[in-house]
């Protein structure tokens, strides 16, 4: 456990982020992101597979978080911001994740939590990250890291899908079986039909 957790740290001071904050950097391809989000299908079955591929990994890890916190399924939403979800585990030893909006085709409400409980641990806990576009990301990069590589499509759309929309429309989206098309699920940032260009996504045509 400690080794991987050292691993997770090496990773953070190793990790470049592809753009920079502003309308034509992380908020644009958030944009992007929750447009594909939102025009894909609730379920696709090419989609199955990869988000099949998740669930050893999520019971794995699970059993190895919950050996260093305890972790409470609540019925609420726990937490205004990170900063509270770091307090609690800080002071108190307790993690409380939130079993609501748990609704998926795939993974049964246990899975589903059990899956939340290690993205905010990895993400918030480990990364000292925040609700926000740029946390996620870097909780989806530490994702990467640990989970076989079928599973990148789901991981993707689970993560970088679900907050970007989030972050745009300020609801959290109906969770969706769904490949979202046209972004590198390994380098983050990089959009199908746009080049970068000082750090910002500017469109193929445009930067000719």
């Amino acid at each position: 456990m400690k080794q991987l957790f050292e691993n997770w740290r090496k990773f953070v001071l190793s990790e470049k982020l592809m753009l920079k904050p502003g309308p034509n950097g992380w908020d644009k391809y958030c944009e992007l992101v929750a447009s594909a989000y939102q025009s894909a299908p609730r379920f696709d079955p090419a989609a199955v597979a990869t988000f099949e591929a998740m669930t050893p990994f999520v019971e794995k890890m699970f059993k190895r978080i919950e050996s260093v916190v305890d972790i409470q399924f609540v019925e609420e939403h726990p937490y205004e911001n990170a900063e509270e979800l770091r307090q609690d585990v800080q002071q108190n030893g307790v993690l409380r994740i939130s079993t609501l909006d748990a609704e998926h085709d795939i993974f049964d409400p246990t899975t589903n939590a059990k899956f939340r409980a290690i993205h905010d641990y990895m993400s918030h806990i480990q990364r000292n990250t925040n609700f926000d576009a740029k946390g996620e990301i870097a909780s989806y990069n530490a994702h990467l890291q640990t989970m076989p590589p079928k599973s990148y499509p789901a991981l993707f759309t689970e993560i970088v899908g679900q907050a970007c929309t989030t972050i745009i429309t300020g609801a959290f989206p109906e969770q969706k079986i769904a490949l979202l098309s046209g972004f590198d699920y390994v380098n983050i940032g990089v959009v199908e039909g746009y080049d970068i260009v000082n750090k910002e996504l500017v469109k193929s045509e445009e930067s000719t």
